[in-house]
């Protein structure tokens, strides 16, 4: 669990299941998810399932509007995991990095909205000498570009959300991430979205490590300010990583200003 396998692997469980957050917030709103997750990790690129990784983990995603165009947030995770190892089995629980981050829209216009998203993660605080690691070691560094886009099918609101980021200000090995959200208004209270994440890791000009998880969600608006999402998740290719399966329950809570403003969205 302290190779750069496991670090992959847990990367792609930290990434929040979120969708609307691709937008910067309205001035004085925010938006608030809360993920419980419960998984395994199976390795396929050896074959061996019996020794899988088990999680349960907690993560929680923030995002407040400082002025129009500008939002600020962070990112923390708490999970608790097992891995089976002959006739012992290692486990760890605690608090993963915390990620601090700055949300600033570059571009709006009728093909959409085009962000910059400069994050800092904050290393683990305690000793990982001691036991398997939930994340990185020492401060990183990613900068990511996100963007955003409405549309319209049958009568029902979409939205298409992508993002890209490059963390070469790492311990380990240079990352880039991409991911993709497509969201679609089944009924008046149901948003169905289909998901996909992706990370590569580069060492010395070679691939040390890939993955890419899928997943299909379901929301329910129980009103404007709160939803309740289930999804599932999956790998479905990587090399030195392994495959995830998890199930995930979320709650979103947002905010709106008293006062509003018209929000940087399509229409």
């Amino acid at each position: 669990m302290m190779t750069p396998r496991a670090f992959a692997l847990l990367a792609m469980m930290a990434l929040p299941v979120t969708a609307g957050a691709q937008w910067t917030v309205q001035p004085g709103g925010w938006f608030n998810s809360h993920s419980f997750n419960s998984g395994r990790f199976p390795d396929r690129n050896s074959g061996n399932t019996r020794d899988a990784l088990e999680k349960e983990d907690w993560g929680t995603y923030f995002i407040y509007g400082l002025r129009e165009g500008l939002s600020v947030g962070f990112g923390q995770g708490y999970a608790h995991l097992r891995q089976p190892s002959g006739d012992s089995t290692l486990t760890t629980t605690g608090f993963g990095a915390t990620g601090l981050f700055v949300m600033k829209r570059i571009a709006q216009g009728r093909a959409g909205v085009l962000s910059i998203q400069p994050r800092v993660d904050l290393p683990l605080l305690y000793d990982t000498d001691d036991r398997p690691v939930l994340g990185p070691v020492r401060a990183e560094g990613e900068i990511r570009l996100l963007y955003g886009t409405g549309y319209g099918i049958g009568g029902r609101r979409g939205f298409i959300s992508a993002s890209a980021g490059l963390a070469a200000w790492r311990e380990g090995a240079d990352e880039v991430r991409y991911d993709l959200t497509v969201g679609l208004d089944a009924a008046s209270r149901v948003l169905i979205m289909g998901q996909a994440f992706n990370v590569a890791a580069f060492s010395d000009g070679e691939l040390a490590y890939s993955a890419t998880k899928l997943g299909a969600a379901a929301m329910f608006r129980v009103n404007r300010r709160v939803g309740l999402l289930v999804g599932y998740y999956g790998g479905v290719s990587g090399r030195n990583t392994a495959r995830e399966r998890t199930l995930s329950f979320a709650i979103w809570l947002s905010h709106e200003p008293a006062t509003p403003v018209v929000p940087a969205t399509i229409r």
